[in-house]
């Protein structure tokens, strides 16, 4: 492991420098000018419909999966607007019944006075004649 590290191999590697590649017609019997493969003008069609077709099944596979993906999110977003809408108007309704019912509370203590002042010494009264008759029943029974 040491040696790798203080004495690192050395590669080497030929760049490609045309990645384009060639395409030569020639004739049955004639001498290729390159090493290479040989294709018919069927296979070589082929290969060059296949690429520019692939790239478009790659485009429409693409513009479909956009298309799904944002009717997904557009049916999301009008699921969420629904569902807002519903609580804003439940929570609105439950807001006016609450006013209501307060101002029919507020309305019903505005009609009945707290005054009881009448109330009151009238029961003091009471309080105090029945007492004083205990007292002088009491202060009579005792001196018997």
């Amino acid at each position: 492991m040491i040696g790798i590290i203080i004495f690192p191999a050395q590669i080497k590697a030929e760049e490609i420098e045309d990645l384009e590649g060639q395409i030569t017609a020639i004739q049955q019997g004639a001498q290729a000018p390159y090493t290479g493969i040989l294709l018919d003008p069927i296979a070589a069609a082929k290969i060059n419909t296949d690429k520019k077709y692939s790239l478009l099944e790659g485009q429409l596979k693409l513009d479909y999966e956009l298309k799904k993906q944002a009717a997904d999110y557009t049916l999301q977003i009008s699921t969420l607007q629904a569902r807002y809408d519903s609580l804003k108007e439940s929570s609105e309704s439950i807001i006016k019944i609450k006013t209501e019912e307060i101002s029919r509370l507020q309305e019903i203590a505005t009609e009945t006075p707290n005054d009881y002042a009448p109330l009151w010494v009238s029961l003091g009264v009471a309080v105090g004649i029945l007492l004083s008759i205990g007292v002088f029943y009491a202060a009579v029974e005792v001196t018997k």
